[in-house]
């Protein structure tokens, strides 16, 4: 302050700044399986088309099997998704991928079972498969 020759008491009042109050509703849902893809696909076909598109439906990403895949197609634009969250799942997504049985645009793997809602920095729950579900679909709204 002293080299910029800034003295704090001629200064005048004004609001402070609040930077970690603006996100996107798509960071909402990183913390669950199948988030970080659908925000990326999302943001993705919206840069590609110059549209904003509100009318996809990810529901087949929104599940809670191991190992997932869906389709979309948006105008002219179709897509292959696969999502799996747990390693052992990742690894047979892997292996289908590596054999060529399966092919994808994008892939989304997270190591936690259900995502980062059932990481290990979570609280560890009697009824575990029951809360990470409450948990992610409490992300979804």
């Amino acid at each position: 302050l002293k080299e910029s020759n800034i003295d704090l008491s001629d200064l005048q009042g004004e609001e402070f700044d609040n930077p970690l109050s603006e996100y996107s509703g798509a960071g909402v849902i990183f913390g669950r399986t199948g988030g970080v893809i659908e925000a990326a696909t999302r943001t993705a076909l919206e840069s590609i088309t110059g549209k904003r598109i509100d009318n996809i439906e990810f529901t087949s990403l929104r599940g809670w099997e191991g190992f997932r895949s869906c389709e979309l197609n948006v105008g002219d634009i179709n897509l292959k998704i696969g999502v799996a969250h747990g390693l052992k799942e990742a690894g047979k997504m892997l292996d289908k991928i590596r054999e060529g049985e399966e092919f994808y645009h994008a892939i989304e793997i997270m190591a936690c079972n259900g995502g980062c809602i059932g990481g290990g920095g979570q609280p560890k729950p009697k009824k575990r498969q029951e809360t990470i579900i409450k948990r992610g679909e409490g992300l979804n709204k």
